[in-house]
């Protein structure tokens, strides 16, 4: 008669740890695996989030002018003569001698003549006799059409320099023109004139004559920020003044940026 083998207690007990090991090494993998899995999802579901929102940055309205008409102004502040030293630096009374001129703009294709005043159905000539015309600004607009994204304009001094026995006639001659392509996104130009220039914006230091000036495009809140810059570059509103406003914090308010 075959007898039965009875396991002792250390075979018992080797069995026992091989099974608490397998069972631990089932959960391992187990609990790697789902840790795999949520971090491969977390993972994908920031990124997508975080392109989403980058998406969402980085969308630009790039309309120029959908709460007004659009046109551009172009301001004439200044035009000083450049010759006055030398005259006073001269023996006699040459200086006494004002220059006589006017100016002509060119602002996409249309021109005006500074010079050529009509009221009441008749055109007058007006001249400038002085060597500087401070306090005697000027303003030109033009409307343009919507959401054109440049204007090309030119300004040019022209002085009627006289001629002829005893000075009797007179010849118009072009001194100093100054030519700019004015940007309706960012309301900066460039061109003859430029921004950082030596010497400074809206200023043009022609061989005879110096002038001054500015460009803006008609804005609905009239704070002289265009549309596109208050929407895209500052966050601000363009349906309220926001002249004053430093939303960068640099001390320079939105309308000297």
């Amino acid at each position: 008669m075959r007898q039965k083998q009875i396991p002792n207690a250390q075979n018992v007990k080797k069995k026992f740890k091989k099974s608490v090991m397998a069972e631990v090494a089932l959960l391992l993998v187990i609990f790697l695996i789902f840790s795999t899995i949520f971090i491969y999802y977390e993972y994908f579901a920031d990124k997508a989030i975080a392109q989403e929102t980058k998406e969402e940055s980085t969308s630009i309205d790039d309309r120029i002018s959908p709460l007004e008409n659009q046109g551009v102004v172009l301001e004439v502040l200044r035009i000083r003569y450049r010759g006055l030293l030398d005259k006073l630096m001269k023996p006699g009374n040459s200086w006494t001698d004002t220059p006589t001129f006017y100016f002509i703009t060119n602002m996409d294709g249309l021109e005006y003549v500074s010079k050529d005043v009509t009221q009441h159905g008749r055109t007058t000539e007006v001249l400038f006799h002085t060597w500087d015309t401070i306090g005697q600004e000027n303003k030109i607009m033009k409307d343009v059409e919507e959401e054109q994204e440049t204007s090309t304009v030119t300004l040019t001094i022209v002085e009627q320099v006289k001629s002829g026995l005893f000075g009797r006639k007179t010849s118009d001659v072009e001194r100093d023109s100054v030519s700019v392509t004015y940007d309706y996104r960012t309301g900066r130009w460039s061109g003859d004139d430029t921004f950082k220039d030596y010497d400074g914006y809206g200023h043009y230091l022609g061989v005879t004559f110096e002038i001054w000036f500015n460009l803006y495009q008609i804005d609905y809140d009239n704070d002289f920020i265009p549309y596109w810059t208050e929407v895209n570059i500052l966050g601000t509103d363009p349906t309220v003044d926001d002249s004053k406003l430093d939303p960068d914090g640099d001390g320079i308010p939105t309308s000297w940026e």
